[in-house]
C-alpha cells in the first residue's frame, strides 16, 4: 500500500479549486482513495494553511470549512518530541521542512508530496509532486485536457 505525505503547500493546493496545482493534487488525493492509499499530513501543517487561506483566498468560516476537508480525508500525524528535536537539527531551509521530512522518514512514506524547490533533497524519502506521484504510484497523469 502506497503512503504519501503531503507538504503545506500541496494541501493548499488540493483544497482550494483556483490554485495553480489543484487538478493534479486533487487527482493524486482520489487516485489514492481508489487504491487504498495511505494519504497523510502533519497536525501542525493545519495551522499553516488556515492562515494562509484566511490571509490571501477565503474568509475565516471558509478556511475552518477548508480544514474540516483535510481533517476528514487525511491522516493526520501528531508531533512527538523526536520529530521536533531532530527536525531542529535538520538541514532543511526551515523547521517546517524539517518536521515533515523527519516524519516521512520515520513513518517510511513512499514520497513527500510538495512543490517546494529548495526542500527535502537530502532526504531518503523523494519528493514529488503530485502529478509525478501519479505517474509513480499509479500509472496516470492528469493532463490539461482531463
Amino acid at each position: 500500500m502506497t503512503s504519501l505525505l503531503f507538504d503545506t503547500n500541496a494541501l493548499i493546493y488540493w483544497i482550494h479549486p483556483d490554485s495553480s496545482f489543484h487538478e493534479e493534487a486533487l487527482c493524486l488525493v482520489e487516485e489514492a482513495y481508489i487504491n487504498r492509499s495511505t494519504i497523510c499530513a502533519l497536525s501542525s501543517s493545519l495551522n499553516d494553511v488556515y492562515y494562509i487561506l484566511c490571509r490571501h483566498y477565503m474568509t475565516e468560516e471558509e478556511a475552518r470549512e477548508s480544514l474540516r476537508d483535510i481533517v476528514d480525508t487525511f491522516d493526520l500525524i501528531d508531533l512527538t518530541g523526536l520529530f521536533v528535536h531532530e527536525s531542529i537539527d535538520s538541514d532543511e531551509p526551515d523547521y517546517e521542512d524539517g518536521l515533515i521530512r523527519v516524519a516521512a522518514e520515520e513513518l517510511q512514506v513512499e514520497a513527500i508530496i510538495s512543490y517546494d524547490k529548495a526542500a527535502f533533497k537530502n532526504s531518503f524519502v523523494p519528493k514529488m509532486t503530485a502529478q509525478e506521484a501519479l505517474v509513480a504510484f499509479f500509472q496516470t497523469e492528469k493532463g490539461p485536457e482531463d
